[in-house]
């Protein structure tokens, strides 16, 4: 018998027609971040077939943030991802939930900038696709499409250390140069963006350390994932996560969280 269908939704929202304008709200108050000027990261020899072009390089400081709530938060966004940009996040929805794909298979629709059509997110083995020759300690890498983006795709990396009092949150996007010469940066048309990416620097810091506290001993495991997002270099240079967040199984759970009969 075919497994049902099911998706995993942020919530409610509008569901919006094709051609119906979109409602602008402003954006609520938040602490902007700091932002650090830092040598730039490089693409590693093995992946110069690629021609990665870096549109963006990106460091921030979130205060009160810790890197085990960035691990926790990319296999939760669900849980808060209204919370992130409030008025600019139109919806969420897992095509495959980290509960069912793990880390390398899971897959997101997020409606940003448009409320009709998605991009669609897929994480990234980083042990087979990361293509840069630095990192911090943890990362997160995704490849993403839009309508925007008709052909190819772009690559969307996060990668972070805790320093004192926060961690630094570095955000690079990248794309193939034949792709961006054919059809340009999907982020091109979209006035919004670098406001965009700072709200969420804010946001980040205002709501996630509250929601990982809420959540962190919830005792089922595939209501709330624990990833371990560490990497380490190889002796080639490359990169890859020490741990490869499966989905969750009947040995994750806890015996002393298991109500005896």
């Amino acid at each position: 018998m075919e497994k049902e269908k099911i998706l995993f939704g942020a919530g409610q929202k509008r569901r919006y027609e094709r051609a119906e304008d979109r409602i602008y709200f402003k954006q609520l108050p938040y602490t902007p971040v700091e932002h650090l000027q830092l040598e730039p990261f490089e693409i590693h020899e093995k992946f110069a077939d690629k021609d990665y072009i870096i549109l963006t390089d990106n460091t921030e400081v979130l205060p009160g943030v810790t890197s085990e709530m960035i691990d926790w938060w990319w296999a939760n966004m669900e849980k808060g991802y209204y919370l992130w940009a409030p008025g600019e996040h139109y919806g969420f929805d897992w095509l495959v939930p980290p509960c069912e794909g793990g880390y390398d298979n899971c897959l997101e629709a997020t409606y940003e900038f448009n409320p009709v059509e998605p991009l669609l997110v897929a994480r990234m083995n980083i042990g087979k696709y990361y293509p840069l020759k630095q990192c911090y300690d943890h990362v997160c890498m995704s490849s993403f499409k839009s309508a925007a983006l008709k052909e190819g795709e772009m690559i969307l990396i996060h990668t972070w250390k805790d320093v004192e009092g926060g961690v630094w949150w570095r955000n690079l996007c990248l794309e193939e140069r034949r792709w961006y010469e054919t059809v340009g940066s999907a982020f091109a048309n979209i006035p919004e963006f670098p406001s965009h990416m700072e709200y969420e620097a804010g946001r980040l810091c205002e709501f996630l350390p509250t929601l990982y506290d809420l959540w962190k001993d919830h005792p089922d495991p595939w209501e709330n994932i624990h990833w371990d997002m560490r990497a380490r270099q190889r002796e080639d240079g490359t990169w890859e996560h020490i741990c490869p967040n499966n989905p969750p199984t009947v040995d994750d759970v806890d015996p002393n969280v298991i109500l005896k009969k």
